[in-house]
C-alpha cells in the first residue's frame, strides 16, 4: 500500500513539475513585465498628481467654502467648445490639488479627450493635456493591457491563471522542502544554479499568498470581459435613465452647483464625491460617483445620480448594501492594486510586486542551465540571455512610454500590437518546434 502511495505521489510531483516549468516558461515573460509595471501601477494617482503639479505648474489654492469653485471655468469651457460629447469633473482630494475636467470635443485631429486643469480656489484655467497621451494613462494601459488593444486584456487574464498555477504547484513541489527548514536558507557557497534555485523557493513561498491574490484577482480583472459574456453575468450598478430632452438642451441645461453638493450631503451623507458626470444624451442628470471611508472597493463604486433641474436623487448605489456578489465584485480591483490602506499598504505591495518579477528571472536562469548543464560555458551564456531577455523587455516599456506620451496613443498601441503578437508568434513556434523535435528523437 505504501509503495502505490509513494507511485502515485511521484507521478504527481512530475505532473507538478512539467506544469511549473512549462507554465513559467511560457507565461513568466508577461508574468515579469506585469510584475513591474505592476509595482508602479499601485502609485498611478500620486505620480499623476505630482506630474501636473511640476509639468504644467498646476497647483489648487485653499477656497473659501467647503467645496472647490469651477462653475465659471465650465461655462467658459461649454462656451467654447458647444458640440462637447462628454463632460466629467474630477474633484480634488486636498486642498492643493486642482480641479480636473475630463472632456470630449472636436479639434483639428478630430474628438480627442481632453484634461483641463482648474483651480478650485480661484475658478480659473490653469492648462491642459491629452488625456490618452499622458503618463498616468500609459501605466494603466501597459498594465492592464501591455497596450495591446485587441485583446491583450485577455492576455493578461491568462498570464494570471499562469501565475496561480505556478505558485500551486511551486507550493505542491517545495512545500515538504521548506518545512524542513528552520529558517529559509540560500546555500552561498554553491554554484550560480543552486544559488538561483534556493532564491527562487524561498521568494516564492514568502510572497506565495500575496502572488496567489495577484494571480486570482488579476485573472478575474483580465478575462472578465471573456467572463462576462460567457457565463451571462450581469454587472452590478447598471441605472438607465430615459431621455427626455434634446442632447443640445441637455448640454444648455444650467446647474446650481451649490445645489449638487447639497444634495449629496443630504441623500448620501457618508458619500465623499470624487467624480461629476453631466449627461449630453438627454438624459438630465449628474452622476456623482465617489467612495465611503472604510470601505475595500474598486475606487468611484458608490453613487448617487441627481436630477439636473431639481437635484432629486433618481439613483442611489452602495456595495455595502447590496447582495455579496456585488461586493465581491467591486473588491477585486481594489485588492489587485492595493488601493486601500495608504501609502503603507501601497509600498507592500510595490515591494511584493516584483517578488513574481524576480521569480521569472530566477526561474529562467535556472531553466537555462538544466537544458545547457553539458555546456562548459553554461554559466556566461545563461547570464548573457538573462540580460538580453531582460533588458529587451525594458526596452520595450521604455519605448512604448515614448511613443504614447510623445507620438500619441493610438500610434503606441500599433507598435506594441505587433511586437506583443509578435513574441506570441514566437513563443507558439518555438513550442511546435519543441514538440516535433521530441517526437522525431522518439522515432
Amino acid at each position: 500500500m505504501d509503495s502505490i502511495r509513494k507511485e502515485r505521489s511521484k507521478r504527481l510531483k512530475k505532473i507538478y513539475w512539467k506544469v511549473h516549468h512549462w507554465v513559467g516558461l511560457y507565461a513568466g515573460l508577461w508574468i515579469g513585465l506585469l510584475s513591474l509595471t505592476g509595482a508602479i501601477a499601485v502609485f498611478i494617482p500620486e505620480i499623476d498628481r505630482l506630474i501636473i503639479k511640476k509639468s504644467y505648474d498646476a497647483m489648487g489654492t485653499p477656497y473659501s467654502g467647503e467645496h472647490p469653485e469651477f462653475t465659471h471655468s465650465i461655462d467658459e469651457l461649454t462656451a467654447q467648445f458647444p458640440d462637447y460629447q462628454s463632460l466629467a469633473i474630477h474633484l480634488p482630494q486636498t486642498e492643493a490639488e486642482v480641479v480636473r475636467v475630463e472632456m470630449v470635443h472636436l479639434d483639428q485631429r478630430g474628438n480627442n479627450r481632453y484634461e483641463y486643469f482648474i483651480d478650485g480656489g480661484r475658478d480659473v484655467i490653469l492648462g491642459k493635456r491629452l488625456q490618452q497621451n499622458s503618463l498616468a494613462n500609459y501605466l494603466r494601459q501597459m498594465h492592464v493591457r501591455l497596450f495591446e488593444h485587441n485583446w491583450g486584456r485577455q492576455l493578461v487574464g491568462i498570464a494570471g491563471i499562469g501565475l496561480f498555477l505556478v505558485s500551486l504547484t511551486g507550493l505542491l513541489i517545495y512545500g515538504n522542502f521548506m518545512k524542513r527548514q528552520k529558517w529559509p536558507q540560500v546555500r552561498k557557497k554553491m554554484n550560480l544554479r543552486i544559488q538561483m534555485a534556493d532564491w527562487h523557493k524561498v521568494i516564492g513561498i514568502s510572497a506565495l499568498a500575496f502572488n496567489m491574490v495577484i494571480a486570482i484577482t488579476g485573472a478575474w480583472l483580465g478575462l472578465q470581459p471573456w467572463l462576462i459574456k460567457w457565463l451571462d453575468i450581469s454587472i452590478p450598478n447598471q441605472h438607465r435613465i430615459v431621455e427626455t430632452l434634446a442632447p443640445e438642451e441637455d448640454r444648455n441645461t444650467t446647474i446650481q452647483w451649490d445645489e449638487v453638493f447639497t444634495s449629496i450631503d443630504r441623500y448620501f451623507p457618508e458619500l465623499k464625491p470624487a467624480r461629476l458626470d453631466i449627461s449630453t444624451n438627454g438624459a438630465s442628470s449628474i452622476l456623482i460617483s465617489g467612495n465611503v471611508p472604510g470601505q475595500i472597493y474598486e475606487r468611484n463604486t458608490n453613487i448617487l445620480m441627481l436630477s439636473k433641474t431639481d437635484y432629486r436623487p433618481l439613483f442611489r448605489y452602495n456595495p455595502n448594501e447590496q447582495p455579496f456578489s456585488h461586493r465581491l465584485y467591486y473588491v477585486q480591483e481594489a485588492l489587485h492594486f492595493g488601493d486601500f490602506g495608504g501609502w503603507g499598504v501601497k509600498i507592500l505591495y510595490a515591494i511584493l510586486g516584483l517578488s513574481s518579477g524576480v521569480l521569472s528571472i530566477s526561474g529562467f536562469i535556472v531553466f537555462l542551465f538544466r537544458k545547457n548543464k553539458k555546456n562548459a560555458q553554461v554559466r556566461q551564456e545563461t547570464i548573457r540571455v538573462t540580460f538580453l531577455v531582460c533588458m529587451l523587455s525594458l526596452l520595450f516599456l521604455i519605448v512604448i512610454g515614448f511613443i504614447s506620451t510623445q507620438m500619441g496613443y493610438t500610434r503606441a498601441a500599433a507598435v506594441a500590437e505587433i511586437i506583443v503578437n509578435g513574441c506570441l508568434l514566437l513563443s507558439l513556434v518555438y513550442l511546435l518546434t519543441g514538440i516535433w523535435r521530441r517526437k522525431s528523437i522518439k522515432t
